[in-house]
């Protein structure tokens, strides 16, 4: 970020929520950060991009009482469903959710590896 200010490419958009309900959305946003960012929730959640998953197919990968828990906290968060056969799907919220974490990790490792190398020439 710092480059593309000093070479003049960044642009800053001004909020217009920022002032009024950044508390709230700062609060929310964090909280699914928390989800998302446990590792057993998302070895729970990344397959359901492709298909459903049932309660017994996470049992034999994830240990029951996580599984039970895990998908309590994700339900209540409003990120899964559960169809009429018992399985688990991506809620819509969820699906976009997911989708903007694992893009947001995308990039932030893309950024990281950018900055690793810029070190790595500047040595």
């Amino acid at each position: 970020m710092r480059i593309a200010l000093e070479r003049g490419k960044a642009t800053v958009e001004v909020l217009g929520w920022f002032g009024d309900t950044f508390q709230e959305t700062f609060r929310e946003t964090l909280g699914l950060i928390e989800l998302l960012g446990n590792e057993t929730r998302m070895r729970m959640l990344a397959p359901l991009l492709e298909r459903s998953g049932a309660k017994r197919d996470y049992r034999t990968r994830i240990n029951p009482k996580l599984v039970y828990h895990n998908i309590s906290a994700l339900s209540d968060a409003g990120l899964l469903d559960e169809n009429i056969e018992g399985a688990y799907e991506l809620s819509q919220f969820g699906k976009t959710v997911l989708a903007e974490f694992i893009t947001f990790l995308e990039k932030t490792r893309k950024t990281l590896d950018e900055s690793r190398t810029r070190e790595v020439k500047n040595d």
